[in-house]
């Protein structure tokens, strides 16, 4: 009983899996990474399960990351987390009209 009821009620509180959320981010990201020029983009830092790093149009800035912290908490229901590593990100560019995330130069 106990059970049942407990896969209703994630079902109901919009728990998701993980391909899920990360396809919503994309989609998401695909919508609000438009430019013209590098100033017309930004990076933001969505969390595990999301990327260390995104290029989203600059003002979407504040959007993206309430959109990530949304789909971070849906994803976290039930107890699921993670954490990952992440690597500096390059700066970012604007490509073929697309926010994108430059190649880091290391100096090397």
């Amino acid at each position: 009983m106990y059970k049942g009821l407990m896969v209703v009620l994630l079902a109901a509180t919009g728990c998701a899996s993980e391909e899920r959320i990360q396809d919503q981010w994309d989609d998401w990201v695909d919508e609000n990474n438009t430019c013209e020029v590098a100033d017309d983009c930004a990076l933001v830092y969505p969390g595990c399960p999301l990327g260390c790093f995104t290029a989203v149009s600059a003002d979407a800035v504040d959007a993206a990351d309430e959109k990530a912290d949304d789909l971070i908490r849906r994803y976290e229901l039930g107890g699921r987390a993670c954490d990952y590593d992440c690597m500096a990100a390059g700066e970012p560019v604007c490509d073929a009209g697309v926010c994108a995330v430059g190649v880091l130069d290391t100096g090397l």
